[in-house]
């Protein structure tokens, strides 16, 4: 072990010395140990056919909600990501916040979140990127998240016939997850920016920390946005939307650039509607881009 460890850690050494813009090692355990552009290095399932391949192909991810993230932080900022899966978006936010900042990674499958906790210590994050496994709802006990046959990153805990496997976690609200996190850390986590992807149960992640939000005058979420899945589970998509308001955010469509479209009444009824999925922006306290107003 020690040895695999060794070879493991001069491989990532010979990489920042040799100043490699791509680098890639397979590291046993199906498991692919990266260094690209970005100049990060992360651990990636080699099993998974989807994010995987699409960074060692791109060497990107998400790229607009990558740029969005990169703008709305800034150094010394509170991160979460709700559905984290390899930890791509932490280490990008963890890099961006730096080491006055914070970045808590919620992530309901044990070997995602023990591939952050990797990627963490390989780019010397550990004090800044935490990583939690813990699914987060509207309400906290214990659930089981279904999972894909190579799809490692797209378990659900919506119903879904191409489920084969499941794997049973914890679940919590956002605020009591949080609140843990800060006893664990000594340290406040009082979030600046929310990124919230969880395979369809978006609804009930809001419902788990909705009236939370109304104690934070400044706040920017990007949130994937699902109706066909909101509507087979019995929810309202359109009544999703008009929460967001209610709840006083202003809400914006993120394109693939990283660039928001603000969106009004007829765009949440066409959306609502829609057999798509769609990035949204929330912000308050923040102007459009989701870039904290400040002094």
């Amino acid at each position: 072990m020690f040895g695999i460890r060794r070879r493991i850690y001069d491989l990532c050494h010979d990489a920042v010395r040799n100043n490699l813009r791509y680098f890639r090692q397979y590291v046993g355990n199906e498991i692919i140990l990266m260094y690209g552009a970005d100049e990060l290095f992360i651990y990636l399932d080699g099993r998974d056919a989807s994010l995987t391949p699409a960074l060692l192909r791109e060497g990107a991810w998400e790229r607009g909600i990558s740029h969005w993230i990169d703008e709305a932080l800034a150094d010394g900022d509170c991160f979460v990501d709700i559905g984290a899966n390899n930890g791509i978006h932490a280490l990008h936010a963890a890099r961006k916040v730096g080491r006055d900042g914070v970045v808590i990674a919620f992530e309901p499958q044990e070997r995602l979140c023990q591939l952050i906790e990797r990627s963490a210590s390989a780019n010397l994050m550990i004090d800044i990127l935490h990583a939690r496994r813990s699914a987060i709802g509207s309400s906290a006990g214990t659930v089981k998240i279904g999972k894909f046959a190579y799809l490692s990153g797209s378990a659900t805990l919506t119903s879904n016939h191409r489920i084969i496997d499941s794997e049973e976690v914890s679940i919590a609200t956002l605020p009591d997850a949080l609140e843990q996190v800060s006893r664990e850390i000594a340290r406040r986590c009082d979030p600046d920016v929310i990124k919230i992807d969880v395979e369809g149960f978006e609804y009930e992640v809001w419902d788990g920390m909705k009236e939370w939000t109304l104690q934070r005058p400044k706040l920017a979420i990007v949130i994937e946005f699902s109706p066909v899945s909101y509507q087979n589970s019995g929810r309202d998509a359109l009544r999703f939307l008009e929460e967001f308001v209610e709840y006083g955010f202003h809400v914006a469509q993120l394109n693939g650039s990283g660039s928001v479209q603000a969106l009004d009444r007829a765009d949440f009824v066409r959306m609502a509607q829609a057999r798509a999925q769609f990035n949204l922006v929330l912000t308050k306290g923040r102007v459009p881009d989701g870039r904290a107003v400040r002094p």
